[in-house]
């Protein structure tokens, strides 16, 4: 009895097999689920190199359209550059399902990015600094506790809230500050105690007013950092009130400078100035 049921199913699926095979109906039906199934995979191509040029911040604020066809894809729109026109072939064919790149794209010198797209560029860039920000406002020390709020539009940073001291004020619009993309920062937070000083409060451990005499000596440099041609490769370590300077600027007037301007910070007793003049 099984063996009959088996020959019978063969035989089913043989005579649907022709079916399909030599009526019209049955190579239509054929046809539309292979074109079904080859249009979802297009898709789910075309939908990846858009993801890529998403991604890419020189791209993504130009109109590229994208169509797959069998797994080629085809680039039309406008760009300025040749090399944005490579560009965006090259990142087509990175994506592993593409089998061949059509470019289409022309090139128009002058081009600028869409309205649309420097909104989006901006307010992707905006919601990055925050959480940026945010995420090392809770992992200082210093700052840990206090009350921050951090609004960010067009790239400008703004700090509401409160803060115990000066030195918590000037110390978080320095972390804005050094954050890649931003152009201002706007410090209106409020010291709850103006006369607090970390380094004459009784308890604070010497790591601690060192750490910070240190921070507020890169906080000084920080706010003259367009008299320095890199101001990221000067380090600042305090003991007991004596900073020690070191790391490379690129000439001798830096290395002035970077002393004098260490020396007018309140609490500095003494500087030794160990930086060096020379390239990276």
């Amino acid at each position: 009895m099984a063996r009959r049921l088996v020959v019978f199913a063969l035989v089913l699926i043989l005579v649907l097999g022709l079916v399909v095979a030599l009526t019209p109906q049955g190579r239509s039906w054929t046809g539309s689920v292979l074109g079904w199934w080859r249009g979802s995979d297009d898709k789910a191509v075309t939908d990846k190199v858009k993801s890529a040029f998403a991604l890419s911040k020189r791209l993504s604020v130009y109109t590229i359209d994208v169509t797959t066809s069998g797994g080629v894809v085809t680039l039309t729109g406008q760009v300025p550059t040749e090399i944005d026109k490579d560009l965006a072939a090259s990142v087509a064919r990175d994506v592993p399902e593409v089998q061949n790149v059509e470019n289409q794209l022309q090139v128009q010198p002058g081009l600028k990015p869409s309205e649309a797209s420097v909104r989006e560029g901006m307010r992707v860039s905006d919601l990055e600094i925050r959480a940026d920000l945010n995420e090392k406002l809770l992992t200082s020390e210093a700052l840990k506790g206090q009350s921050i709020q951090v609004s960010v539009q067009d790239r400008v940073v703004t700090l509401n809230g409160q803060v115990e001291n000066p030195m918590q004020k000037a110390g978080a619009a320095q972390l804005a500050s050094s954050l890649a993309n931003v152009v201002n920062v706007v410090n209106n937070l409020q010291v709850t105690n103006p006369g607090a000083s970390q380094n004459e409060t009784p308890g604070v451990p010497a790591a601690s007013k060192d750490k910070d005499l240190g921070n507020r000596v890169l906080f000084a440099l920080f706010q003259s950092r367009e008299d320095f041609t890199d101001i990221g490769t000067i380090k600042a370590a305090s003991r007991e009130g004596s900073v020690v300077l070191t790391g490379i600027v690129a000439s001798r007037a830096e290395r002035a400078l970077a002393e004098r301007i260490a020396r007018d910070v309140d609490g500095v007793r003494s500087v030794s100035n160990q930086l060096t003049v020379g390239q990276k």
